[in-house]
């Protein structure tokens, strides 16, 4: 188990974007199907999503979610020395997406960026890596989490429809000698690989079947009763906290039944678990970050000097973080059309 805490680097403001159309469950199926489908919104906690349109891409959202917390901030996009654009569902192979946001928002040619293929751990994994790599190329860093999950999901599966939404985020990191330390965790298990997936995609597709994804939920549901509450115990026993020290604690938004059994698990006080699954369901890598923006009342009113974020999912992957963001800025998530 890795274990890292970083000194003076202090996450300043996090912006996220969803795109304009909205999808209701109720929609979902032929009149045959209502009652089954209602019954899987119901067990995920899933209302309504966000998915994109026609011809609309992930990296509309994630240039949407950095100038909206590049404005919020006063930042300038010159003063940015990185950028890391965490996803599963690039616009296209190559070259990722990164590029394409060092285009239109204006970054100097000096300024690194690169992606990396993660999902549901994507944000605890990124704050880990920008954090970790922003001393070494300057002041400012952007992390961009952004999901196109519905472009993946086959045509009937309804268990998959009810559930995952399309959202980015951008994330701002500042040097900043005086920050408390972010500390973080993380591990691995790829006998997790095909429990979460995109077969038959990319470099690996066939000619014959359309690739469409797949989940294993028992596997997944496992993994988070299992191995989040020693990851959480682990990370608390690193900072030398209980968890009545945190005021405020966000999952990875995977489905409200899997976050029910943790909070009933890790005996939580549901106040300070933050959950925004029932308007954007499960948005992947952006799940954190939006939860945060979209449940800024919930957000402002907890002391956030201890905060606690979990990822799990694809790989299977694990990571958690606690940060101080008593000082971030939230932004609300703005409508991409």
């Amino acid at each position: 188990m890795a274990f890292t805490s970083i000194a003076g680097v202090k996450v300043c403001g996090i912006a996220a974007a969803v795109p304009s159309t909205v999808k209701h469950n109720s929609e979902i199926g032929g009149e045959a199907d209502r009652a089954y489908v209602g019954k899987l919104s119901q067990q995920v906690g899933v209302l309504e999503r966000r998915v994109v349109a026609a011809g609309q891409q992930g990296s509309d959202l994630a240039v949407a979610a950095a100038r909206s917390v590049l404005a919020g901030l006063n930042w300038d996009p010159s003063t940015i020395d990185l950028l890391i654009v965490a996803t599963q569902t690039p616009d296209r192979l190559f070259p990722g997406i990164s590029f394409t946001l060092h285009r239109h928002l204006g970054l100097p040619q000096a300024t690194p960026v690169f992606d990396v293929n993660l999902g549901c751990s994507a944000f605890t994994h990124g704050l880990w890596m920008a954090s970790s790599l922003l001393a070494g190329v300057g002041k400012r860093a952007l992390l961009i989490n952004v999901d196109t999950m519905s472009r993946t999901l086959g045509a009937t599966d309804w268990g998959s429809q009810v559930l995952f939404g399309d959202a980015g985020t951008a994330t701002a990191l500042e040097i900043d000698p005086s920050a408390s330390v972010i500390n973080a965790v993380m591990t691995s298990d790829g006998k997790g690989t095909e429990a979460v997936c995109y077969p038959d995609s990319a470099m690996s597709a066939s000619m014959d079947r359309a690739p469409a994804f797949v989940i294993n939920g028992p596997a997944v549901l496992g993994l988070a009763l299992r191995s989040v509450p020693r990851l959480l115990a682990d990370i608390l026993d690193h900072t030398g906290l209980k968890l009545d020290h945190i005021g405020l604690i966000v999952p990875h938004q995977a489905n409200i039944f899997i976050l029910d059994k943790l909070v009933e698990r890790l005996h939580m006080q549901a106040s300070r678990v933050v959950l925004s699954m029932g308007r954007f369901g499960n948005t992947s890598s952006a799940s954190i970050p939006l939860a945060l923006c979209a449940s800024r009342q919930q957000v402002a009113a907890a002391n956030r000097r201890h905060t606690l974020m979990v990822g799990f999912g694809t790989g299977f992957s694990l990571s958690a973080v606690h940060a101080d963001l008593s000082a971030t800025m939230f932004f609300d998530p703005v409508e991409v059309s």
